[in-house]
């Protein structure tokens, strides 16, 4: 067996006809899911390198951002696979009728814990990269479980990073204390994703304002995510500012 076939071994293959349902259930309600996306063998090697990595960080938040940073959890051989990777081209060929690019993730694996949970919750923000896959590895089961919360599809792909600039600074910076009084008063005015581990995730990040709610301290919500596509990797505007060009799943100030 070659090498991709082996990445591909474990991943579910899904056909043209899926990958359209999918993509017009991203474009009607927000978000898709796959459901039991992950192999259980494959779950339960990445709930290991959660627990294991939550102990070492003594019980507080802790994220690795990068292929390399989870190797050996199995996260790091999904990204590689052609199968999981052809969801992502399809979607784009499906969104901007064009060829895609190729695919190359920003990955991170965040995991939710501890006194400092409260600073990672509740950061609505827009991505930079177009897609965005989410895969639960651990939710809590009981009291609050950190659900994802969509305001979904509210702007287009911007045709200059200065716009999308405005666009990410606005929800930052000035809509922030709305949003978050909004989440406390009339959490059901949002699309709202109540995960399970081993499920598919996916919705359009960068058109998506989005956070996720705060879980208990003394419990563990351990999300991987996969980025794709920047429509403004090549903005001079972007090089001249100096910013990083990633973003993860919560914190809009680390990334523009």
């Amino acid at each position: 067996m070659d090498t991709a076939s082996a990445l591909d071994e474990n991943t579910p293959e899904i056909s043209d006809a899926q990958l359209q349902t999918l993509f017009a259930a991203i474009e009607h309600d927000g978000y898709c899911c796959v459901p039991d996306f992950l192999a259980p063998a494959s779950l339960v090697t990445m709930q290991e390198f959660v627990e294991s990595s939550v102990r070492a960080s003594r019980n507080e938040y802790v994220a690795f951002k990068g292929s390399e940073a989870v190797k050996g959890s199995g996260l790091d051989q999904l990204a590689y696979s052609t199968r999981f990777q052809s969801i992502f081209s399809r979607l784009y060929v499906a969104s901007c009728n064009k060829p895609a690019p190729a695919v190359e993730f920003y990955q991170i694996l965040r995991c939710l814990t501890g006194k400092g949970m409260m600073q990672h919750s509740l950061n609505f923000h827009y991505d930079s990269y177009l897609l965005t896959a989410l895969i639960p590895i651990v939710i809590p089961t009981a009291g609050r479980a950190g659900d994802l919360l969509l305001v979904p599809n509210t702007r287009p792909v911007r045709e200059t990073y200065a716009r999308n600039l405005v666009d990410k600074v606005m929800v930052d910076k000035i809509r922030q204390g709305s949003l978050k009084n909004r989440a406390a008063r009339n959490p059901l005015s949002f699309t709202r994703i109540k995960m399970v581990p081993g499920n598919l995730y996916l919705f359009w990040g960068y058109r998506t304002i989005h956070a996720n709610e705060p879980c208990d301290p003394n419990t563990v919500r351990a999300t991987a995510l996969y980025h794709y596509f920047d429509p403004h990797a090549d903005s001079r505007l972007k090089a001249r500012l100096g910013r990083r060009a990633h973003v993860n799943e919560v914190e809009p100030s680390v990334v523009r």
